[in-house]
């Protein structure tokens, strides 16, 4: 099975080359380096604090961006370019067609962020300024969701078009990441569907503002541990949820 998963991981990050997705290293080390020209007014603190927390807003929305572009395209270029025929013509799974998948997009997420990390980590090294476990501790959260966020995409691509799917995925995004605020929207609807769809939302979505440390990063405020694990569990926790999901419709999908 190992060696099954092993095909389908270097698949799919070849795959990712090949599509030019790490590309985004590039266009995210001139963006941040344009950006950080633009603030050559402001006092050096207000220049560490800014480029921190721009520097980690950029690498997260990336992160969601190509979570959700390898989510959705994999399965469904598959399917349009009729290699999955192919593939399931030979002694292999479905499940295991869609664990590897995620595997792949995994390692993908995990170099194009890593990258995208180090020119960040250079340009304060550059600039003369602090470096410590907080910004790791964030980048690491914002992999962690970025996972999430592509299981989901692999979800949805698994029983719908690429447009839905994609559709589909932002608004997981959006809602996951109003997840505080759906309590107390829901506690002042006087419509009892709506109250019922925010709980019934709550309870079914996770929770991304475990994952958000902007205000943390911004002024270099210790992250505890825990909190740290436990967001990692939880995100794993949904991972785990979703790729099962995708693999059950999968395993009942009919290609004819």
């Amino acid at each position: 099975m190992w060696l099954t998963l092993n095909a389908f991981i270097s698949q799919t990050f070849r795959e990712a080359i090949r599509n030019k997705i790490l590309y985004g290293i590039g266009f995210f080390a001139i963006a941040i380096f344009l950006f950080s020209l633009v603030l050559g007014e402001l006092s050096l603190y207000e220049q560490e604090r800014v480029i921190r927390d721009v520097g980690i807003t950029f690498i997260m929305i990336m992160g969601i961006g190509l979570a959700i572009y390898t989510g959705v395209g994999l399965i469904h270029r598959e399917i349009d370019r009729k290699i999955i025929y192919t593939i399931l013509s030979k002694p292999v799974r479905r499940y295991q067609v869609i664990i590897g998948r995620f595997l792949g997009i995994a390692c993908t997420l995990f170099v194009e962020l890593a990258a995208m990390f180090l020119v960040f980590i250079g340009l304060l090294l550059v600039r003369g300024m602090s470096i410590d476990v907080t910004l790791f501790e964030a980048v690491w959260l914002i992999y962690m969701e970025s996972l999430v966020i592509a299981a989901a995409a692999l979800m949805f691509s698994t029983f719908s078009s690429a447009m839905l799917s994609s559709l589909m995925s932002v608004g997981f995004v959006v809602i996951a990441s109003l997840y505080p605020q759906l309590e107390f929207y829901a506690d002042r609807s006087k419509m009892m569907e709506v109250r019922a769809a925010m709980h019934g939302a709550q309870f079914l979505l996770p929770n991304f503002g475990h994952f958000d440390v902007s205000t943390q990063v911004s002024y270099a405020l210790e992250i505890p541990g825990t909190h740290v694990l436990w967001a990692s569990m939880h995100g794993l926790a949904y991972i785990v949820v979703l790729v099962c999901i995708a693999a059950v419709v999968m395993e009942k999908r009919d290609f004819i």
